[in-house]
């Protein structure tokens, strides 16, 4: 049983039925949407052109929300992890499928991309807010150009980050396509293969019809010649 009141049982309580683990995964995967949409309000933007406007964190009681969302995230991919790594299991037993499993772990790795650059971008804006309170009540108001570009230079850094997270979300979505195709590629041949494999003598009849239309196109150009010839002979005479 978990905070939220849903029954997730994790592993180490024997071996469980593979319907029970779809329905803890998925179960998982619904509250990690709810929750990563709350810590999502506390996301604020890098530059003017971006679309997520998030709450400041400016008071304590902010922050401590924020903190306690994050936790929950964590908790959640942790038992997330753990369920995914007992599907695994069953998978290795033969009592699983394959493909449903990974379809869960690409979608496990998505959230720990997701949840990471937000991450870094919340705990950017909690230090800029801890900074600029922390200067507020020195009241070092003589300080406040080198705070500026303390603050600037940190979000030129976030930038960068988040720019680097979406090249690499590029590079892996990429590269699962290449896979897949690889895959899928692999396959048809090797299909190919079985089939001249299981039905005997399909490349000797394969042969014989090559070597057949080799002796038509002989007999067509020795054909075409004796008709030349023919109306050559009736033209010179």
């Amino acid at each position: 049983m978990t905070a939220d009141g849903v029954n997730i049982e994790l592993p180490g309580a024997g071996v469980r039925p593979w319907e029970q683990l779809l329905r803890d995964v998925r179960e998982l995967e619904m509250r990690f949407d709810t929750r990563i949409a709350d810590y999502m309000k506390f996301v604020q933007p890098t530059s003017p052109r971006a679309t997520i406007s998030g709450q400041p964190l400016k008071t304590a009681d902010d922050r401590q929300m924020c903190m306690q969302v994050e936790s929950e995230i964590t908790t959640i991919l942790g038992d997330l992890e753990a369920v995914i790594s007992e599907m695994s299991e069953t998978v290795q037993q033969q009592r699983g499928s394959s493909r449903v499993l990974e379809r869960h772990q690409t979608m496990y790795a998505d959230y720990q991309r997701e949840f990471q650059r937000y991450k870094s971008n919340v705990q950017a804006s909690v230090a800029r807010s801890e900074l600029l309170e922390g200067h507020r009540v020195a009241g070092n108001a003589g300080d406040t150009s080198d705070r500026d570009r303390l603050v600037m230079e940190r979000e030129r850094i976030d930038q960068a980050h988040l720019d680097i997270d979406m090249v690499l979300d590029q590079a892996f979505s990429v590269r699962q396509d290449l896979d897949e195709q690889r895959s899928f590629i692999s396959g048809a041949t090797s299909k190919m293969v079985d089939v001249t494999e299981r039905i005997p003598g399909i490349n000797l009849l394969l042969g014989r019809i090559r070597s057949r239309k080799r002796k038509e196109k002989v007999v067509l150009a020795i054909v075409m010649a004796i008709c030349i010839s023919i109306l050559l002979f009736v033209w010179s005479g």
